[in-house]
């Protein structure tokens, strides 16, 4: 064996994949490891790698492998098997139990068996599609001795358990010399491609896929929940669900998978040279955070892939990768403003702060002032022709004042030049407050109608109004496993006080309708579905009067594998590109409605009793107190006649 071109190969391939760890199962004599780790170290090269050694021809046992001999904490490490060697069949076989073909470790193995011997004796092996294993077959037909021909062989499986074969593909042939080495030959177009570019079509394997249906029931046959899935109309179904599977389909076809031999696990299902998908259909995403359901079913490993996006939670992530973004969820509470709950007295006194008001007020009693004094001098000091019949009470100018304010005339008008300027004053302010304080009015009352001061669950949980829910499973987790206390309060007050009620847990359809025509009647629902009813029961006038409350926060919906899982890279490549290329915000758009639009300029806004009782009630107020004072007019009137009667 010449071992320097060896050296110097190991040390090119590594380079060429960025490793730095390696360890070498050899069977080489004492003086042969030195020549190697000699040129392996010299100087001369570039690449530096940490290295270690294992004589495996005293090894009896290779159980704990990867424990006793390959444990890292690198990205990946570079294994160095000498198939020559009689230990190293044991050695591959335990690698395969253990699971150790993967992208954690860049195999090397080396020999000079021929490609039909090697594919026979690996094929039984659990090989997975992430796989980095490369058989170097050393070509001994050479005459020279200063050159090495190395050919490279790639080797992986689409899934050993679920039924990939393995493919061994030619790659390329590798010249070495003492000093260096260098490509002589492409053996096929394999490395004009990336690694997942040569890997992307499962043709051979059997996808376990979990898939959620919550909308029909769990006990039908597979092809009609299947048929419900597929379906396009009628997208508040279920839509989260069949947002997933039809995502899943792009997946599938980029895959090259077909769906064949829909039925159930004990049977089999029928060859074909396309990829075949098994869908594991449930009725929720989990019973607990990671027990149960599809999720369960991803943790425990009987499933490949999500159809159903979930939640990325702290616990399923500890068993769990979230490997693309694929969903959005959003929960909220809405409802309809009580009609008792929205008297507004004081829209009529916003325009002006409480300063402002008490300036106004002051210049008009100032004004009326001013007036009484003009009608004084007019009266008792000016020419006759100027006087008024009577002399105006303080009181009057002070109506004519504050009449002038409401825009109202006055049967009095001054007669001299200076009064007359007074009250031209009076009306120039009185018409630029005025108009400024209708239009500040007018736009408030024509703007969005009253909403609730609700806006926290606290606040909800707190208020007196009757609460209704939609029966969806992660509703109903969240209820039980949420730790705010505001979620806390409202289970008690708003869940424990109906558990007799048949109307607590209401469709989506019913409960929308519901919050129509019962005004503070509050729905708790999945925006995705529920916003689709909304929209075609309510007016866009009822629309824009809605009040809504956040449930929960909002919260990305992922697709999940395996920690372990040997296809996460893949299908994150294949659904970066169903994200890349718009196919993914196109179907966003169709099942999820994540957004309520308010049009108010499609429709007139009346103005509501919320607004006009509080004038009304401060109109009977005032008449109240104008017959009061009246009575005591009367009153005191006839005291007094009466007084002079006497005397």
């Amino acid at each position: 064996m010449q071992l320097v071109q060896l050296a110097n190969f190991v040390l090119d391939n590594l380079m060429q994949s960025r490793i730095g760890f390696i360890v070498f199962f050899h069977c080489w004599q004492r003086d042969e490891s030195l020549q190697f780790a000699h040129q392996f170290n010299n100087p001369t090269h570039s690449h530096l790698v940490y290295h270690q050694f294992v004589q495996i021809g005293g090894v009896n046992d290779w159980q704990d492998l990867e424990l006793r001999y390959m444990g890292h904490s690198q990205p990946s490490l570079g294994v160095y098997v000498d198939f020559k060697c009689d230990q190293a069949k044991e050695l591959l076989e335990e690698a395969s139990r253990e699971q150790l073909y993967n992208q954690h470790y860049h195999w090397l193995i080396h020999g000079n068996r021929s490609e039909t011997e090697f594919y026979d004796f690996f094929a039984p092996f659990n090989i997975s599609i992430d796989a980095d294993v490369s058989y170097v077959k050393e070509d001994t037909s050479q005459d020279t001795i200063s050159s090495v021909i190395y050919a490279i062989y790639d080797l992986y499986s689409n899934g050993k358990i679920i039924g990939g074969q393995l493919n061994m593909t030619g790659s390329h042939e590798t010249a070495c010399n003492s000093k260096e080495c260098h490509k002589i030959r492409d053996l096929s177009s394999l490395p004009k491609r990336s690694k997942y570019g040569n890997r992307e079509q499962l043709t051979d394997v059997l996808l376990r896929v979990a898939t959620v249906v919550t909308q029909r029931p769990i006990t039908w046959p597979d092809d009609m929940l299947v048929r419900f899935l597929s379906q396009e109309n009628d997208t508040h179904i279920d839509s989260l669900a069949r947002f997933g599977f039809h995502l899943t389909l792009i997946l599938r076809d980029l895959l090259h998978c077909k769906l064949v031999g829909l039925i159930r696990y004990s049977l089999n299902y029928v060859t074909s040279k396309f990829c075949r998908m098994k869908f594991i259909f449930s009725d929720s995403w989990s019973k607990s955070d990671v027990v149960g359901g599809s999720v369960g079913a991803m943790v425990d490993q009987t499933a490949d892939i999500t159809a159903t996006p979930s939640l990325a939670t702290e616990g399923r992530l500890k068993y769990l990768s979230a490997i693309i973004e694929t969903g959005f969820f959003r929960s909220v509470c809405i409802f309809r403003t009580p009609h008792n709950a929205g008297l507004r007295g004081d829209v009529f006194l916003q325009p002006f702060s409480p300063m402002v008001w008490y300036l106004f007020g002051g210049v008009l009693s100032l004004i009326g002032i001013l007036l009484y004094v003009t009608f004084y001098m007019e009266c008792r000091r000016m020419c006759r022709r100027w006087r008024l019949e009577y002399l105006p009470s303080l009181l009057s100018t002070f109506l004519i004042s504050f009449g002038a304010a409401c825009i109202q005339s006055s049967a009095l008008i001054p007669r001299s030049t200076g009064g007359r300027l007074i009250y031209f004053a009076l009306f120039l302010i009185s018409f630029i407050m005025y108009n400024y304080y209708t239009s500040v009015v007018v736009s408030s009352l024509l703007s969005s109608p009253v909403k609730s001061k609700i806006k926290t669950m606290m606040q909800l949980a707190e208020s007196q109004l009757t609460v209704g829910l939609e029966p969806l499973p992660f509703t109903k987790s969240y209820l039980n496993y949420s730790r705010l206390p505001e979620i806390h309060l409202f289970i008690k007050r708003k869940i424990e006080t109906q558990t007799e009620n048949p109307e607590l847990w209401l469709p989506a359809e019913e409960g929308i309708l519901k919050v129509r025509d019962n005004p503070g009647y509050v729905y708790v629902f999945e925006t995705s579905s529920g916003y689709a009813y909304v929209e075609r029961y309510f007016t866009a006038q009822q629309i824009c009067d809605l009040n809504e409350v956040l449930f929960r926060p909002e919260q990305l919906f992922y697709t999940h594998l395996h920690r372990n899982s040997t296809y996460k890279e893949l299908f994150r490549l294949r659904l970066l590109r169903v994200l890349e290329t718009g196919v993914y915000r196109k179907q966003r758009s169709y099942w999820v409605h994540m957004k309520l639009h308010c049009v108010a300029q499609n429709f007139v806004i009346t103005v509501g009793m919320e607004y006009v009782a509080p004038l009304l009630l401060m109109l009977i107020c005032a008449y109240l107190l104008v017959i009061l004072i009246l009575l005591i007019e009367l009153a005191w009137q006839r005291f007094l006649t009466h007084r002079t009667y006497l005397a």
